[in-house]
């Protein structure tokens, strides 16, 4: 019987993809895993503490959309491909070195500015304070009386802050009058020397002059000549302060969202924003050592209110 042969097997020659084309599809799927590994804004946390998920939870629910975070106390967090802007809360969040390409929006900062030079992307930080209008029309809901302020500070970074405290004051009767100290052991100097030329005293978050030295010297002298000590943050109105008028972390989420919105939609937003709600906390116990009487009405809108 002849032996059959099958025909030989044709192989078809698969299509070689140029270099171009190779390159333009690699784009392509950096640009999908990208989207779909991150999206085109993260969030970098300084640790997982409350005060950073509290802004955290608050930026991604005005957001609207699911946002990939990081925890930058575990280590240096990585920027997907594709990614545009990067949300950072804290200063360890913020001082990370990101691509200067991504825009870079960051909140909970107190006394940090972050250099905009050599980045293409913009920089965006939320401040820890309102406008200072907004917390002279509280100090003078809370105190009627008062006509002179003095605020007292230390870092440089906060000298156009209070500087422009003085003008705006105007539109309230109230003369404001920032005093710099070079350090702690300036500040009783400073404070004698403002008796029967102020009426209160407010400081802004200003990390060198707040610590546990000058708080005992701020709230003994305040308690002794009833003098009224208003504060940045709420935590200090348990260290003295008769009140203080700032912004919740969770409002400072929602500020930094409505950043990252404008961005996306093409915008330009200011370079440092400030949000536009405050956060009022009095402390009954020290309103008591100043002999002062807080209205009905602003204890209704106090959102924190201590024996």
């Amino acid at each position: 019987m002849p032996l059959l042969t099958c025909p030989p097997r044709q192989t078809r020659q698969r299509p070689r993809l140029s270099l171009k084309a190779l390159w333009v599809l690699a784009s392509l799927l950096c640009a999908a895993s990208g989207a779909s590994a991150g999206g085109e804004t993260i969030a970098v946390l300084s640790s997982g503490g409350s005060a950073y998920m509290e802004a955290f939870t608050a930026f991604q629910a005005a957001h609207g959309a699911e946002v990939r975070h990081y925890d930058a106390s575990k280590g240096k967090p990585g920027v997907p491909p594709g990614t545009r802007t990067v949300v950072a809360f804290g200063t360890r969040a913020a001082s990370q070195s990101y691509p200067a390409w991504v825009n870079v929006v960051y909140c909970m900062t107190p006394g940090v500015v972050l250099d905009p030079q050599g980045r293409e992307g913009r920089t965006v930080r939320i401040s820890v304070l309102p406008g200072f209008g907004l917390i002279l029309a509280k100090l003078k809901e809370l105190q009627p009386s008062l006509k002179r302020l003095r605020v007292f500070w230390m870092m440089q970074d906060f000298a156009p802050y209070v500087e422009s405290a003085k003008t705006l004051g105007e539109e309230f009767d109230i003369t404001v009058t920032p005093v710099k100290a070079d350090g702690i052991a300036q500040l009783p100097g400073l404070l004698r020397r403002g008796m029967g030329e102020m009426d209160a005293f407010w400081l802004p978050p200003d990390p060198f002059l707040i610590t546990n030295e000058s708080l005992t010297i701020l709230r003994d002298f305040s308690w002794a000549n009833a003098i009224p000590f208003y504060a940045p943050t709420k935590g200090l109105t348990r260290e003295g302060a008769a009140a203080a008028v700032g912004v919740s972390f969770a409002d400072m989420g929602a500020a930094a969202a409505a950043a990252v919105k404008d961005l996306e939609a093409g915008g330009t937003p200011a370079p440092v924003i400030f949000p536009g709600k405050v956060e009022l906390t009095l402390s009954a116990a020290a309103a008591k050592k100043f002999r002062l009487e807080f209205q009905p009405e602003a204890l209704l809108r106090a959102g924190n209110l201590l024996p």
